[in-house]
């Protein structure tokens, strides 16, 4: 699994993640994208709030219609209201991944997540009214008066229907299911068969197993031809070079390898090469002789699974970040947009070619991605893949380009790349495909390189901040620089993100490593 890239360490790794057969096989049928479970989650939640604040101002017109709906008092006790709305359909789990994508309503939930909205909403009504009137605001203290009569009675039964109303059109309008956690399980035969049952007599949808892997085709047999096409009616996929390839095509979210506890080594070998990539992974050790009650340790709900890595910055963080990216890379692109002009034109006017530099890099989940760069090298003496690294005093860089890489100005095009999504303000800075460290290719010299692109790469990171930056002129440059990213990736917040780039900010004329 992933983890630091001490040259020990590496060593060991290396021996137990080498490549297994099978990469000629067919990675099996086409499978469903994965669904963008943030923006069906921000919908939902948005809908349910239009909704309830609808049916609020509907029985308030007809109960109250001599009195204005937008007065203070009345708007303030409809925002609370729509506020313990979403704080208890999100406590009731109406909001979590499963039920966001489900095809059935849960009316029974829909009911007690209501009633418990409406009964925190009017308590905090009435809280707001007792410090209104306090500290001496009579217009909020009259906030007590609306919910005295039928109004609450009224919202609770009347106000019901219009949210149970949308909920049910929007699952109509939604089509057919979709899969929410697109799981293949690869490991031995009656592992797999005992996990798949426990998985379906479940009481919660954990998991959608979109194919199985067995152990037969990545061991030492899997030369032999694959008689069968299906494992219980799921697809049978044909290796582990398959599965891998279908994970790096961002096909599958999790993996489950179920093997017995006999199988210790090829269970480790299995689990530190498909844990480089941006998937969860869980072990499942076919305990199906075991029956003991399960205490919770990381695995989903009620199955016995231990839990070996998880997609990093995933869910309500991804979109955090996600969200920081688009505010912060905006504010800058308009606020040093005259300079990005004037570094433009003056790469124009002292040297032939065009303004900005494009190079391929290898970006999240192995993805090859183009960055942007102000160019800093004559035209005919660059190279685009990097296999010759730049040095100090590298003629190719013309004298503006040495100014430029000096103070990091010549990154600045990669707000670009931030705003489009294929880089973040802040993670392990991608590296070129021609990149290597000490003459041996980055893979080679770091068997768990291919873990920093867990994550989307960065225009700076925490191995930059800390002064590994420059050329990879040894093995050691680049462990040191892949052990950094790597505690990034496992301590990523967003204080952290700040920390790295306002020590960005202080480097950019003081860093001796920059040239």
């Amino acid at each position: 699994m992933p983890g630091v890239a001490e040259p020990d360490i590496v060593l060991d790794i290396a021996a137990t993640t080498q490549r297994q057969s099978g990469a000629a096989d067919d990675p099996g049928p086409t499978l469903p994208p994965r669904p963008r479970l943030a923006i069906r989650t921000l919908v939902l939640v948005l809908l349910d709030a239009a909704v309830t604040a609808f049916a609020a101002i509907l029985c308030f017109e007809m109960l109250e219609p001599q009195r204005p709906v937008l007065a203070s008092s009345a708007a303030v006790a409809l925002a609370c209201l729509v506020l313990c709305m979403t704080l208890s359909f999100f406590e009731r789990g109406l909001y979590a991944a499963a039920e966001v994508m489900s095809r059935q309503l849960h009316g029974y939930k829909l009911v007690l997540a209501w009633v418990q909205a409406i009964v925190l909403g009017t308590l905090l009504t009435f809280c707001l009214a007792s410090v209104a009137t306090d500290i001496d605001l009579p217009e909020l203290a009259n906030m007590s008066a609306i919910l005295v009569g039928p109004f609450v009675p009224t919202l609770l039964v009347a106000g019901f229907f219009p949210v149970l109303a949308a909920r049910f059109l929007r699952i109509r309008a939604n089509g057919g299911p979709m899969t929410v956690n697109r799981t293949v399980i690869i490991g031995e035969h009656d592992c797999i068969h005992d996990l798949l049952m426990r998985i379906n007599a479940s009481r919660h949808r954990a998991f959608d197993i979109i194919g199985v892997v067995e152990h037969d085709s990545v061991g030492a047999d899997s030369q032999r031809p694959m008689t069968r096409r299906s494992f219980r009616g799921l697809p049978l996929f044909s290796g582990i070079d398959a599965l891998e390839r279908m994970i790096r095509q961002d096909a599958v979210d999790t993996v489950l390898v179920a093997l017995p506890w006999a199988a210790g080594e090829t269970d480790q070998a299995i689990v530190r090469r498909i844990s480089m990539a941006p998937i969860d992974v869980y072990i499942y050790a076919g305990m199906k002789s075991l029956n003991m009650p399960l205490r919770r340790s990381g695995a989903p709900y009620d199955l016995p699974l231990l839990m070996a890595c998880n997609r990093p910055i995933n869910g309500w963080r991804g979109s955090l970040k996600r969200g920081e990216d688009i505010v912060l890379s905006l504010a800058l692109l308009t606020f040093i947009s005259p300079v990005m002009l004037a570094i433009a034109i003056a790469v124009k006017l002292t040297s032939k070619g065009p303004v900005f530099f494009r190079q391929r890099r290898i970006g999240y989940n192995n993805h090859v991605i183009e960055i942007l760069k102000f160019r800093s090298m004559y035209t005919h003496l660059s190279d685009a893949d990097a296999k010759q690294q730049a040095f100090r005093g590298d003629k190719r860089v013309t004298p503006l380009g040495v100014w430029l890489r000096r103070t990091s100005l010549d990154e600045l095009p990669q707000l670009i790349n931030v705003l489009k999504g294929d880089m973040s303000l802040v993670g392990p800075r991608p590296h070129a495909l021609a990149t290597t460290a000490g003459g041996l290719a980055l893979e080679e010299a770091v068997p768990v390189y291919s873990s920093r692109h867990r994550v989307k790469p960065g225009i700076t990171g925490w191995a930059q901040v800390n002064g590994y930056r420059g050329a990879l002129d040894s093995v050691d440059k680049i462990v040191h620089r892949v052990n950094h990213d790597l505690y990034y990736i496992e301590n990523w917040s967003l204080g952290l993100d700040i920390k790295i780039l306002w020590q960005t900010v202080r480097l950019v004329f003081a860093d001796d490593n920059a040239f």
